[in-house]
């Protein structure tokens, strides 16, 4: 006897003399099917051992099918307890063959087949069969906990696997009714994803519908708890990992001045680091290898050991995954829908295993480009798409692991200022970047260094970090327009971070202060590490020249031009640099300001690019101790 689809049993001339068939997905049939059971005839024969058929659900049709003995009336009972209790009867064909089509019980029933009337005495039984009926049970997982208006995934999932079967997804709040808020289709695993967008605490559940003759089947309910605004801003310092041992010893860091550090880093393979697209490569490889047996690390390697002092100091920690330059493509290589589930399982199997709080996702090009930049062809909008599903695929995946059931992981992402020059009408920023700050729990701004500098003809001398006054033409930057335009687009202002670089940009001698016009100025330095606040430290560069404030930009400069003229500005350590004629920089005063504007504004935050860049040699960390105090009052 053999258990198959109708279609499929037939081809294959399986019907004979005394087979009872179950076949799932016959349709049912009303002729021949009784309204009520009643007590089974005795039984001369002994049935032989029954046999099992799998795969149904409840409500989904169904037949047995074989050949009677004699031609006649035969009946299709079911076993209940000791007894058989008839379910339906009918006529055999000519040939002796009957079928009994009906809906799959809503438990495991055992089936046989019996002649109405005797026959020498003797009442044909066909054998027993079990119709084996698989419980349909369902799951939603979500995060447990997040911020108001924050897109999160909903995974849900089904078994038995029904493919394309229709799934709601639906939500309440409090004791208030349920009601559908998404609605998708099994995939051929059962599962499906939705996004969801809690308000306030939130209840949720799936209902897989009826369908094809199935019965509708819930999951069970899981909550989401929509917490309180924060009372404090967020500090998300970045650690680069790489320079731990000459710059910035990873014991001198002050975790309590800030909320999150972020150590850097790991990168998508196929980009800057090498390796296959889908791997985590290592970026500060002598960081994150070890054990180091010497103090303070005790057999840890230097990334663990930061962690850990994140933790007793009451710091979150997250991984910097990712960076400029050709980690871009990277990410694009890596997040393909064929690579793209292996990567996310070994992003959160790295956060797991380093005991991180969450990702600090650094995706900052290729969102659109050539083969040879991105490594394929790639559409601004695809871009976006696999950026997204990235997102939301590392959190869904967080929410299945243990280390996040209680406390979900953390997802920030560093997006750009905008210029005001470039907005979209209404002075809103593109619409791809305001659905990324939704989906994640921070997005704070890279208002910084390039972020908001720019030279040649056209543009005027700018600030690095400038608060406020810029214009629409020359400098049309500034954190106060960017932030307005991420709000203007939907995002809320607390979703929202700013940026402080620890380091400077200048411009060549020709240039005397802001808002002069670049077309004759041929010097603009803007590499991050060189002009580290420390190192224009020790160089001289914040002990000549002329310091000065504006007012309106709220930012701090010094000008070159009276002390050194047109030749400017060059330190006797490094005589082969370029001359500076206008250094911008952040200092005391610029980050006081940046702090009030954050707690008087209702700002989330701010990250530092990077906490290295302040220090000293003697492990002071002047800008830091600033940042505590203006952001974190402590």
């Amino acid at each position: 006897m053999r258990s198959t689809f109708l279609p499929a049993l037939l081809a294959a001339g399986a019907l004979g003399a005394g087979l009872l068939t179950t076949v799932p997905g016959a349709s049912p049939a009303a002729t021949g099917v009784a309204a009520a059971p009643t007590a089974a005839p005795t039984v001369a024969t002994t049935a032989p051992a029954a046999k099992a058929v799998t795969g149904l659900v409840a409500g989904e049709p169904t037949a047995v099918s074989g050949k009677a003995r004699h031609r006649g009336t035969v009946v299709l009972q079911r076993q209940a307890g000791k007894r058989w209790v008839q379910v339906a009867q009918r006529r055999t064909d000519r040939s002796r063959r009957y079928v009994f089509r009906f809906g799959a019980p809503a438990a495991t029933t055992t089936y046989r087949v019996v002649a109405a009337k005797k026959v020498r005495k003797k009442r044909w039984v066909s054998k027993p069969r079990v119709v084996r009926v698989t419980p349909q049970r369902g799951t939603v997982t979500v995060p447990a906990a997040t911020q108001a208006r924050t897109r999160l995934p909903a995974t849900v999932a089904f078994t038995p696997a029904r493919p394309g079967r229709p799934v709601q997804l639906q939500a309440r709040v409090g004791s208030g009714a349920w009601r559908t808020v998404a609605t998708a289709r099994q995939d051929a695993r059962g599962g499906a994803v939705v996004v969801v967008e809690p308000a306030a605490t939130t209840s949720y559940r799936a209902v897989t519908t009826g369908w094809h003759g199935a019965v509708a089947a819930t999951s069970v309910t899981r909550a989401i708890t929509v917490r309180a605004p924060r009372t404090e801003p967020w500090v998300t310092g970045y650690y680069a990992g790489w320079f731990w041992n000459s710059w910035y010893d990873p014991e001198d860091v002050d975790l309590t001045a800030m909320t999150h550090l972020v150590f850097g880093r790991v990168a998508p393979g196929g980009g800057g680091l090498g390796g296959e697209p889908g791997d985590v490569e290592l970026g500060a490889v002598s960081a994150q290898e070890g054990p180091l047996s010497w103090a303070p690390y005790d057999g840890r390697s230097v990334e663990d050991y930061l962690v850990d002092e994140a933790h007793a100091a009451g710091t979150e920690a997250l991984l910097m995954l990712g960076g400029d330059g050709l980690d871009g493509r990277g990410f694009v290589l890596s997040t393909a829908d064929a690579v793209r589930p292996r990567f996310v399982e070994n992003v959160v199997d790295y956060l797991v295993a380093h005991d991180y709080d969450g990702v600090d996702l650094d995706w900052e090009n290729c969102f659109g480009g050539s083969e040879d930049e991105c490594g394929e062809d790639i559409t601004a909008a695809e871009s976006h798409r696999r950026l997204f599903a990235l997102i939301l695929e590392i959190r869904a995946e967080m929410a299945t692991r243990p280390r996040y059931a209680t406390d979900p992981g953390l997802i920030t992402f560093p997006g750009y200022a905008q210029a005001t020059k470039w907005l979209e009408p209404g002075d809103r920023v593109e619409q791809w970047r305001a659905d990324t700050a939704l989906l994640v729990d921070q997005y704070n701004l890279m208002s910084y260094g390039i972020g908001t500098t720019w030279f040649g003809a056209g543009w005027d001398s700018w600030f690095s970090g400038a608060l406020d006054g810029e214009d629409r033409a020359g400098h049309p930057y500034s954190i106060d327009s960017s932030i307005d335009a991420y709000v203007a687009t939907g995002v809320p202002r607390e979703r929202i971070g700013m940026g402080i670089g620890f380091y400077g940009v200048y411009y060549g001698p020709t240039i005397t202060g802001p808002r002069q016009d670049l077309g004759g100025n041929d010097v603009y330095e803007i590499q991050d590490a060189a002009l580290a606040w420390s190192r224009l430290e020790e160089m001289g560069y914040l002990s000549h020249g002329e310091l000065q404030w504006d007012e309106e930009a709220s930012s701090t400069y010094r000008t070159y031009d009276e002390e050194y003229g047109e030749a400017g500005f060059v330190p006797e350590s490094d005589p082969n640099r370029n001359p500076a004629g206008f250094l911008s920089y952040e200092d005391e005063r610029s980050i006081a300001a940046k702090g009030a504007y954050t707690r008087e504004t209702g700002l989330g935050g701010t990250i530092i690019w990077v906490l290295n860049y302040g220090a000293r040699p003697n492990g002071d960390n002047p800008l830091l101790d600033q940042v505590k105090e203006s952001f974190l009052q402590r």
